[in-house]
This record gives C-alpha cells, sequence and structure tokens, in this order.
C-alpha cells in the first residue's frame, strides 16, 4: 500500500502557546537563559508577547513537558540544569519493561567503550589527562578500602553505590576526554545502566578474594589510563576489547539478571584474571 503524499495532508499550525514556548526554548537552548535563571512573571511574559496570561500557562505546561523549566509554587518558574540522570532513569525503566538483562547493557559497552576510549587518546588534552589521573586514583583508593572493610564484614549495602559512582567517574572523565558532546551528554544516562559485578570467591576465603578483586580492578583502572595516555587510538582500542572480555559464566550470569541489577557471577575474579594474562 503506497504512503500518503506529505501534500495531501493540511499543514499544521502552530497554536499560541506552542510558538511562546518555541521562543523561549529558543533563548534556553541559546544560552540566553541559563540553568537557574528565573523566567519573567506571567503577567510579564503576557505583556511583552502580546498574548494572554492563559497562553503563557499553556507554553509553560509544554516546556515543563520538555524537561527545560520547572514551577516552584510561591517562587517563580526557573530554567532546569541537565536533565541526564531523569533521562537515565526513564532508560533504565523503560530497559526493565521491555525485558533487557544486564548482558544487553554489557555487550552495548563493548560496543561504545572501546571506540570511545580510542577517540579520548586521540582528542585528550593535558588537563583531560590529569583529571582521569585523579579520578583513577580517587576510586582506586575507595575501591582497595571498600575490599579490605568487606573482608573484615564492616562494609553496609549503600557503600555499593557509593563505589558505583566512583567507577561511573572515571568512565565520564574518558568520555569527557573524546570531546564530543552527544557522548558527554549520553554518557552519564547511559553509565546509570551499570551495575556492579559480584564474582563468587570460592574457596580462596574473603581476605584473598579481596585482595584479588583489588588487584583486578587496580589493572583495570591503570589499563584505561595507560591507554588514554599513550596516545595510541589502535592500540587503545585493543586494550579495551580485551579489558571487556568475560568468560561464559558470566555471560550466563548476566543474561539471567535484569538490567540494573547487579549479576552473581560463579567463577573467581582471580581465576578469571590468571586466564586472561595466559591469553
Amino acid at each position: 500500500m503506497s504512503q500518503a503524499s506529505p501534500l495531501s495532508s493540511p499543514i499544521k499550525r502552530q497554536t499560541l502557546a506552542e510558538q511562546v514556548a518555541g521562543a523561549i526554548r529558543e533563548s534556553i537552548l541559546l544560552g540566553d537563559l541559563e540553568p537557574g535563571a528565573g523566567l519573567p512573571t506571567e503577567a510579564e511574559l503576557a505583556a511583552q508577547l502580546g498574548v494572554s496570561r492563559s497562553v503563557v500557562r499553556d507554553a509553560t505546561r509544554i516546556l515543563m513537558a520538555q524537561g527545560l523549566v520547572d514551577v516552584q509554587h510561591g517562587k517563580g518558574v526557573f530554567v532546569t540544569g541537565s536533565q541526564t540522570e531523569a533521562f537515565g532513569e526513564a532508560l533504565l525503566l523503560a530497559l526493565r519493561r521491555a525485558g533487557a538483562t544486564a548482558w544487553d547493557v554489557e555487550q552495548f559497552e563493548q560496543l561504545l567503550l572501546p571506540e570511545a576510549v580510542a577517540l579520548a587518546a586521540t582528542a585528550a588534552t593535558d588537563e583531560d589527562v590529569e583529571r582521569l589521573t585523579a579520578a583513577v586514583d580517587a576510586y582506586a583508593a575507595r575501591f582497595a578500602d571498600y575490599q579490605s572493610r568487606w573482608a573484615r564484614g564492616e562494609t553496609t549495602p549503600g557503600e555499593r553505590e557509593h563505589l558505583r559512582e566512583g567507577s561511573r567517574s572515571v568512565m565520564l572523565a574518558v568520555l569527557d576526554a573524546t570531546h564530543n558532546e552527544v557522548l558527554r551528554q549520553l554518557g552519564p544516562a547511559l553509565l546509570r545502566l551499570r551495575a556492579l559485578r559480584s564474582w563468587v570467591a570460592e574457596d580462596e576465603g574473603p581476605v584473598r578474594a579481596a585482595e584479588a578483586a583489588t588487584r583486578a580492578e587496580t589493572a583495570y583502572l591503570q589499563a584505561i589510563l595507560e591507554a588514554v595516555t599513550r596516545r595510541d587510538p589502535e592500540q587503545a582500542r585493543a586494550t579495551m576489547r580485551n579489558l571487556l572480555r568475560l568468560p561464559p559464566e558470566a555471560i550466563d550470569a548476566m543474561r539471567r539478571t535484569p538490567a540494573g541489577e547487579t549479576p552473581v557471577i560463579p567463577v573467581s575474579i582471580a581465576r578469571w584474571t590468571r586466564q586472561l594474562q595466559e591469553t
């Protein structure tokens, strides 16, 4: 069946509210109205634009639905900041409703991250490398401390989220170093899909398991840092592809785990690290 011609349908005219919302939206996108800035009052906007106050109210509702403004009762209407966190939550909910798994997220990262690190190796400035180094050092120290206390049974469930934020900060520094605005803007939302993995300690005991996890994570972080600082995109790409390899048991566990939740991998990190080094 042939599609209807675009000329067969009447052109939809914008309502006054849509036109007003469009004018304010352009001011926000151009930076004339920065995040946190208050819009003129309803009466002021109506007089300024030559429309009724009801039109301004409808325009405000449109902008709220687009996430560009926020109404604070008793204070006014204010331009919102970045919506990446809300977008990340909405994306995760959409994936969960679609039945996405942790493996879906992992596959996406295996496609994206090697190219992002390769681009960072090409585009990173000295300042970018300094920020990445600081993020790596801070997270490595936090991870080592967490593992040490975990081995003694001193950690709390809430600390895992704090630890995950440290991991995200490293990857955000990498994405910033690409100087690609799409990666920079989407990065925080996409990284919200990540969850820390739980590797089974097997018979090595908590102390040795914690030490092995710390060694593996430190090596992973240093490899990312070196991949960027060497300024060799091909080597950076190859390094990340190797770092993102997983044993079959991990893939099976991720396929059974909903997106955003922690997969329990029935392999010790020490054993898998040894296998990686031998190949």
